[in-house]
């Protein structure tokens, strides 16, 4: 078996009201899919970075550079092909859209794989099992909006949300503190704070969330480095008793080594679409087990192609350590005809569907109702 292609192309659908998480605002919900064809007639389908608004900087990559680069090859040598695309990238970069590019790939292969072998990619990660809880993850919005999204979520079988604040520390309290008192102790609650403190201000938020019981808070300390990332967000864990999640932002298994190093993160968060792809999330989420830490990886809630979400789920049904799975709150096209069987949550988890591959596919018009060029 032979590649004989690889083109990603940005599906999705423009919104008529921005959707806004932390610094990130999309006005089209979808993303850029990539597909792997063979000669075999087998093709993989896979997802790179978090938005189809990518396209521009990312599609190039994977369509004239590493695509051209990996065709006429055996698709199922997945760690000789992501080494190979990881060291083409060295003299021109190996942090941000090129990782997204080799993450989109990867993640195809991994489902060309799954298809070519008639198994779940999941269960050809380890199979630690069959379902997840999930958590609902809605984005920034007026506070009364957001209690009745949360209430609603409840309501229909959620168990943990995780809410998004900005960098305004009494509107933030108020937001949690109006979402607790809506849901009581029914639900587990996550703030994500997108980058939007200084160290000292993040502190105070870290105190003030921890009276009502949140179970972790997310990135909340602007980094415009690696290093800053872990000393501050190590700074933070030495002061405050609520777990820190974070590590989207990382990229590679190596912007790792200092923040386990540091135990700075009592969770993290890899990312298939970015970080590397699927082998290397399932490489970080081993490492973070490794020292008894919690992986929970991110799924952008700025796609909404589902095809994301099912990488995410498999990595994470092929992991110990993951408890949690992230859903968008809005869905988006991935549910309105682009995807054959996109994942649904049945009792606030989400249950594998146990098909070869991610168990994702791409309707036949797929192409032609949902291609955005931006």
């Amino acid at each position: 078996m032979k590649i004989t292609a690889v083109t990603a192309t940005p599906l999705g659908s423009p919104l008529q009201e921005q959707l806004r998480w932390g610094a990130m605002a999309v006005g089209v919900k979808g993303g850029i899919i990539v597909q792997v064809e063979t000669d075999e007639g087998v093709t993989g389908i896979g997802e790179a970075g978090f938005s189809a608004e990518y396209f521009p900087t990312v599609g190039p990559i994977i369509n004239d550079q590493l695509g051209p680069m990996i065709c006429g090859t055996d698709p199922l040598d997945i760690a000789a092909l992501w080494q190979r695309m990881l060291e083409a990238t060295h003299m021109w970069g190996r942090r941000g859209i090129e990782t997204y590019a080799l993450s989109g790939i990867d993640i195809a292969l991994w489902d060309l794989l799954g298809k070519v072998s008639g198994q779940p990619v999941y269960r050809l990660l380890g199979a630690a099992k069959q379902r997840v809880r999930a958590y609902f993850a809605p984005s920034l919005k007026p506070v009364q909006e957001i209690v009745a999204e949360a209430r609603a979520a409840v309501e229909n079988g959620y168990t943990a949300l995780k809410l998004r604040v900005d960098g305004d520390l009494g509107k933030a309290v108020h937001l949690v503190g109006s979402v607790r008192d809506a849901v009581g102790d029914r639900a587990d609650l996550m703030v994500d704070a997108n980058m939007s403190y200084d160290r000292r201000g993040a502190l105070s938020l870290a105190r003030e969330l921890e009276s009502l019981k949140v179970s972790w808070l997310e990135e909340p300390i602007l980094s415009r480095s690696v290093t800053q990332y872990v000393d501050d967000h190590s700074w933070l864990a030495d002061r405050v008793s609520i777990p820190l999640a974070g590590g989207e932002s990382l990229l590679t298994r190596y912007e790792y080594i200092d923040l386990l190093r540091r135990r700075t993160f009592d969770i993290l968060q890899p990312d298939c679409t970015s970080v590397g792809g699927i082998s290397e999330a399932k490489r970080v989420a081993d490492m973070a087990s490794a020292w008894n830490l919690t992986c929970v990886p991110h799924i952008a809630c700025s796609s909404g192609t589902g095809v994301a979400l099912a990488a995410g789920l498999h990595l994470i049904l092929g992991c110990q350590n993951a408890p949690l799975i992230e859903v968008d709150a809005y869905g988006g096209p991935g549910w309105d005809g682009l995807l054959v069987g996109p994942l649904v949550v049945k009792d606030g988890y989400v249950e594998v569907q146990d098909r070869p591959g991610l168990g994702v596919e791409l309707a036949p018009d797929a192409h032609r109702r949902f291609r955005v060029d931006k």
